[in-house]
């Protein structure tokens, strides 16, 4: 009889609301955030429209922190407790947060063979699709092993991209990465930013608007689509419903497929990225 697999996955991931409750082993271990002197569990005691609001309001830039290690391995004792027997987690990028390692923490009283904590070099929806490809592959009837292999195939062919109409909340923050050569510059520039091998935020394009920062992320992904056998797509926006409603169509238009999961981003990444960001993936398996 095949053991049953539970998925242990941090906030940051933006996991789509539908497959959250598509799939009742999935749990998600909220981040941390500050603001104007309150503590906040991510997307737990905030919701992301309550949080881009404050956002505009707050005297101070918001923080954010990782889950500890102990609120990790709670979670694995509960879903162990509840009869799961193995547990996949996964998590935002190690070069972007230490939240991959806090969960490496908590799995080092488990075997190696009850827990594997995997680091998909992504954040958002480009670490939550990874999420809900694990969760189909569970349902299929995938053994713990092979749904491991197919998921670190697939962060390895996957991408993520986003737009940002401002830098500022990066660049205050401290998450720029690659990206701080654009910081200053004199003209208007909307960044397209994705993460390279080591899961690093990098411009991959700029423009001087909106509309053809958009056109280079569809074409872009457009290009990733044609060098894919199998590939499926999500979106997420931080605020921002209308551009990621036209940005889905877009997608659509431009390689044949609908996109597969709509997301929002979370407040722990909205601390970063201030409101406004739209996120585009591509998973390739």
């Amino acid at each position: 009889m095949p053991k049953r697999i539970a998925i242990l996955v941090d906030s940051g991931s933006d996991v789509p609301q539908s497959v959250l409750e598509a799939h009742n082993n999935i749990v998600v271990v909220p981040l941390n955030i500050t603001m104007d002197g309150h503590n906040y569990r991510d997307a737990v005691d905030i919701t992301p429209d309550e949080f881009y609001s404050a956002l505009m309001q707050a005297k101070t830039l918001p923080q954010t922190a990782s889950p500890s290690p102990q609120a990790a391995k709670a979670a694995m004792n509960e879903l162990f407790a509840t009869g799961y027997q193995q547990i996949l987690g996964i998590t935002i990028s190690s070069g972007l947060s230490i939240t991959n390692r806090t969960f490496q923490l908590a799995a080092q009283d488990f075997a190696a063979d009850q827990v594997t904590i995997l680091d998909t070099k992504s954040i958002g929806i480009g670490s939550g699709i990874q999420v809900a490809y694990a969760a189909s592959l569970i349902c299929s009837g995938e053994s713990f092993q092979q749904v491991i292999e197919k998921v670190t195939a697939s962060i390895d062919k996957s991408r993520v991209y986003f737009y940002v109409p401002t830098l500022k909340y990066l660049s205050a923050g401290g998450r720029i990465g690659k990206v701080a050569s654009l910081v200053g510059s004199v003209l208007k520039i909307k960044p397209v930013i994705s993460c390279d091998s080591k899961g690093i935020y990098y411009p991959i394009f700029k423009a001087r608007s909106e509309e053809k920062a958009l056109h280079k992320l569809v074409a872009q992904v457009k290009k990733d689509c044609c060098n894919s056998a199998h590939f499926c797509l999500g979106v997420a926006h931080g605020q921002n419903p209308a551009l990621v409603k036209k940005l889905a169509a877009e997608l659509k238009a431009a390689t044949g497929q609908r996109v597969d999961f709509v997301g929002e981003i979370s407040p722990s990444l909205g601390v970063h990225t201030g409101p406004g960001l739209i996120g585009a993936t591509i998973l390739s398996y």
